[in-house]
């Protein structure tokens, strides 16, 4: 009996094509997209923030405290919460998605506080120059003179390797330049209030002692770097470690 062979019946194609993704394509373009749109959420958090407190500070100067501290204490809330949300997202924008355009942007926005605190720094020794002022003003000025200080060191602390030297010269110039107004206030001036010298010397030390530690650059805020850089780089040796795997 003669076996005829069977044909091999071919195999049914796929309906269903699998194509091949890229491992690591969607995940570049997902984290360019948080990067971006994370600098862009604290752009706007930090601006309204800063543009509010400038606008505070301008208030109290022109206005006076009895129209300024109508309801403070909500104020300095909203503001606060305003930056440290814009501060925290772009640490995450910085440090976490590695933006390396929004580094450049918080150096300027830095630059600017700069500026905006030489500024209320020469206003400040104006408004001790006239003497017409009381203990309330004299908190109120050390404070917003504090806060711009605060602001500026937290805008150095989103930036890796920022040297905070070069911010410290100009505030030594305008130390040096209250300290001549002191001594022609108190000096060449006839009938000086002594118990003013208190508020002018004061400011004086507390600025010229802060520029110098910045100028030093002795490492007060290693501990706080280096616990910030610890957590990004956590994340980012496990974000490592998955892509092997």
């Amino acid at each position: 009996m003669r076996v005829t062979p069977q044909k091999s019946i071919p195999k049914a194609r796929s309906f269903v094509e699998r194509k091949s993704v890229p491992a690591h394509g969607s995940r570049l373009d997902t984290r360019g997209m948080l990067s971006i749109s994370t600098m862009f959420v604290s752009m706007a958090a930090l601006s309204v923030s800063m543009f509010g407190a400038g606008r505070l500070i301008i208030d109290i100067f022109n206005d006076g405290l009895s129209t300024a501290l109508d309801g403070i204490l909500v104020k300095i809330t909203v503001l606060g919460l305003s930056f440290l949300f814009g501060w925290v997202v772009g640490l995450v924008s910085i440090r976490g998605f590695g933006n390396l355009v929004y580094p450049i942007i918080i150096r300027i926005y830095a630059w600017a506080c700069l500026g905006a605190v030489s500024i209320l720094y020469i206003k400040v020794i104006q408004k001790l120059y006239m003497q017409r002022y009381d203990g309330t003003h004299f908190w109120a000025y050390l404070i917003i003179l504090l806060g711009g200080l605060f602001v500026l060191i937290s805008l150095h602390l989103l930036v890796e390797d920022h040297d905070l030297r070069p911010f410290a010269i100009p505030l030594l110039v305008v130390s040096v330049l209250q300290l001549f107004v002191i001594v022609s206030r108190y000096v060449f001036t006839e009938n000086p209030n002594g118990l003013m010298l208190f508020g002018d010397f004061t400011i004086f030390i507390l600025m010229i002692s802060i520029s110098a530690l910045m100028l030093m650059h002795i490492g007060i805020l290693s501990p706080l770097r280096e616990h910030i850089a610890s957590l990004f780089d956590q994340g980012g040796n496990e974000d490592q470690i998955s892509s092997y795997n």
